[in-house]
């Protein structure tokens, strides 16, 4: 442990030394000494599973038994699942008056930049730079009450964007609710105000009754369109992939010998590694798309431009065929799963591949790799069952799975 002559008596670095020396008291505090003559309290420790340091204060104004006071305090936090680097900074936030949403929204989201993708992290500040900061930035955050974010949340709306609207009261009232966390306010005022937004106009996902699938499949048989755009309509009866995923495939995703597509989270709506396993029509399907697109980086992409197939083309081709307003890409999706649930396969397998959302009590403990040998055998029998229908009528399902 250090003293006060010890502290007193320590000789300065050279000019030169970039790096401070360290001077350990124990418990983690130290006193780095600069080449500028300036001690520095600082205390090492982990947090999270990182290693972090906190700051304490300057040698002599902070004293070698207030250190070790603040140290102490530090380690309470800490066992109480507390930063303190990050509780200090709270508190130097509160005191020093900059309370304004705009200084707290700022703070909160550079302590959840890490916790977020890229994408989210701008898509969440530039929310806040063209819709909330305009109306709520500059008010101090202890003023901001429901009318103000109904005001907010109203002038959104009135450009069509209601969707946008409802994301942007969410997000002030994560930054409110942490502004209460931290003692700035008392209450969350956000609570409640989506209620007097205009009532979300719910779109199902047009899809055919099954009656008509073994139509659809011809229709798609015999589509003129581009082959590309044919092979990927019959990729997604296939395989139940969204739209978008099935845009963005990779090359490098796809394993034929292990007979499946690996796609990364970064890719996937619930941000999770999905596999689709891969049945004998949907491999086949692939490589003949390997012949149009296999030296390049996506599969799917347009003839117009040097980018992969828009989020219409499936949609557009459905049309031409005749199918508008009553078939989308989505739908698709929607057909499999009534179809299989009604044959009794295991409802689990059918949400993991479709990728369900959280929201849904299966995909909440999602593993990618749950039911792997079951959707393998499913996939393949699914495949199976749709080309029976291209015969031109219904058919008993190839197996009834338990």
């Amino acid at each position: 442990m250090l003293t006060d002559s010890q502290i007193k008596k320590i000789k300065i670095p050279p000019a030169d030394q970039k790096a401070p020396d360290k001077y350990s008291d124990g418990g983690g505090l130290q006193l780095h000494v600069l080449a500028n003559g300036g001690k520095y309290w600082r205390m090492a420790y982990r947090f999270d599973g990182k290693q972090k340091t906190y700051s304490i204060g300057i040698y002599p104004e902070v004293s070698l038994a207030e250190a070790r006071v603040k140290r102490d305090d530090a380690k309470k936090l800490i066992k109480q699942g507390i930063d303190p680097s990050q509780a200090k900074k709270e508190s130097k936030i509160v005191e020093s008056g900059a309370l304004t949403f705009e200084s707290i929204a700022n703070q909160w989201m550079d302590d959840r930049e890490d916790a977020l993708s890229e994408s989210g992290h701008k898509k969440n500040r530039a929310q806040l730079n063209n819709d909330i900061f305009p109306e709520l930035g500059k008010m101090s955050i202890d003023a901001i009450k429901s009318p103000h974010l109904l005001a907010m949340a109203q002038k959104i709306e009135a450009r069509g964007a209601g969707e946008m609207a409802r994301r942007a009261l969410r997000l002030a009232g994560s930054i409110l609710r942490h502004a209460k966390r931290i003692g700035v306010i008392e209450i969350d005022h956000s609570i409640g105000v989506s209620e007097a937004l205009k009532p979300r106009k719910v779109e199902h996902m047009s899809r055919i009754p099954e009656s008509q699938l073994p139509k659809l499949l011809q229709d798609i048989d015999s589509y003129s369109g581009e082959v590309i755009t044919m092979i990927g309509l019959k990729l997604i009866a296939l395989t139940f992939v969204r739209t978008k995923e099935l845009r963005f495939m990779e090359w490098t995703e796809l394993d034929f010998d292990k007979k499946e597509w690996r796609i990364s989270a970064d890719k996937m709506k619930m941000k999770k590694v999905h596999i689709v396993p891969l049945s004998d029509q949907a491999i086949a399907l692939f490589k003949e798309l390997q012949q149009f697109t296999g030296h390049r980086q996506y599969g799917f992409y347009s003839t117009r431009s040097n980018k992969p197939i828009s989020e219409n083309t499936i949609l557009y081709a459905l049309w031409r065929m005749g199918y508008k307003g009553h078939m989308t890409g989505h739908g698709f999706r929607g057909l499999a799963s009534t179809i299989l649930h009604e044959r009794n396969y295991n409802h689990a397998a059918i949400e993991i591949q479709l990728a369900h959302s959280d929201k849904d009590e299966v995909s909440a403990s999602y593993n990618y790799a749950a039911h792997l040998p079951y959707r393998r055998t499913m996939m393949q029998e699914w495949a199976d069952y749709l080309d029976e229908l291209r015969g031109g009528q219904l058919v008993p399902f190839p197996k009834v799975a338990g």
